[in-house]
């Protein structure tokens, strides 16, 4: 996949500085933290970057461990049960607002 302008204008600016925080990120190419962040996380979903505490740093070449893997693997695996309860309490809370409606 080829990357957009702006997404290669970020890729460009890391190589030369190597780590940015996302709010400077913005105001270095003028846009909101939040624009800021979305592109951050394109390019994490690409496999370019790293992001840790909203600091971006080009993603290392070098080969991957198994126990990094597996590391990776149990932060995703968390992150998507976090999600799974998240999703659950919004499917019950928007069930007991639709049984208050019908109520009145």
């Amino acid at each position: 996949m080829e990357l957009t302008p702006r997404l290669q204008d970020i890729i460009s600016l890391l190589k030369e500085k190597k780590e940015i925080n996302i709010k400077d990120l913005a105001l270095e190419l003028k846009i909101s933290p939040k624009t800021a962040k979305g592109y951050a996380r394109e390019l994490y979903r690409l496999g370019y970057v790293e992001i840790v505490d909203e600091n971006i740093k080009l993603k290392d070449d070098r080969p991957v461990s198994n126990d990094e893997i597996k590391k990776i693997l149990e932060l995703h695996e968390n992150e998507i049960a976090s999600l799974k309860k998240e999703v659950e309490s919004l499917k019950e809370e928007l069930s007991k607002m639709k049984k208050s409606r019908g109520k009145t």
